[in-house]
């Protein structure tokens, strides 16, 4: 995987704009790494899809991610700060291509969900069917009974942690306990989208200052585009 270049970003910001999250984080994991398909990058399970967004957030946003709810009790908005690096720590890089649990003295195999599974899933009426939708996809052979799907979620929890983020902590204005979980791709792309605008901004002020192109000024680092943006505005 490798950064990505101010065109780069700017491009997969303009053409997934209107997608959905998951296809959001997919084209920006498409765009640094150039060498795998679309379709390979879906397959890989969501702990280390989830690492490699928090890995693209470090290295265009920094390190901490600063994420914001609002607490259930009281309804004052909460903060917590995460760090991306030591979240990634967490990722299954090595995770078995199959996990297995006893049922009707056999031993049920089943894979870890990936970006592929949790959109088809997405496209489901309830959660319950949601959850069909991926023992089916998951579950080798015929899909499970309902009864067993709580155990194999725990088996896949266990085996890729970092595939569900949860937040949690005490409010700081009730003491109320609280958790919410982080839709890291969502996350990462509303950075994307305050960056994107940022730049565009600077983009049209310097264009419009000393008449270069777009790629002349994105070439430039951002320390120097400050530099002259500074310079115009006095």
């Amino acid at each position: 995987m490798q950064p990505l270049s101010a065109p780069e970003l700017l491009a997969v910001w303009e053409e997934n704009w209107r997608q959905s999250s998951l296809r959001q984080g997919l084209a920006l994991l498409a765009a640094a790494h150039p060498e795998e398909s679309f379709e390979t990058l879906a397959q890989m399970p969501m702990g280390r899809y989830n690492a490699a967004l928090l890995t693209l957030h470090a290295w265009h946003f920094g390190p901490a991610l600063t994420a914001v709810t609002d607490c259930p009790s009281c309804g004052e908005m909460v903060e917590v700060t995460l760090d991306a690096p030591g979240l990634c720590a967490q990722a299954a890089e090595l995770a078995p291509a199959w996990l297995e649990i006893a049922y009707a003295e056999r031993a049920l195999r089943f894979r870890l969900p990936s970006p592929a599974d949790l959109a088809a899933a997405g496209e489901a009426a309830t959660i319950e069917a949601a959850r069909q939708i991926l023992a089916q996809r998951c579950v080798e052979g015929a899909a499970p009974p309902a009864a067993l799907l709580p155990e194999i979620a725990a088996a896949m929890e266990r085996a890729d942690p970092l595939a569900v983020v949860e937040l949690g902590g005490a409010c700081p204005h009730c003491d109320q306990a609280w958790a919410a979980f982080l839709d890291v791709a969502a996350f990462l792309w509303r950075e994307v989208q305050g960056w994107a605008q940022r730049t565009l901004q600077e983009v049209h002020l310097l264009a419009r200052a000393y008449g270069w192109r777009e790629d002349e000024i994105l070439a430039l680092s951002p320390s120097r585009r400050r530099t002259y943006l500074q310079m115009i505005t006095g």
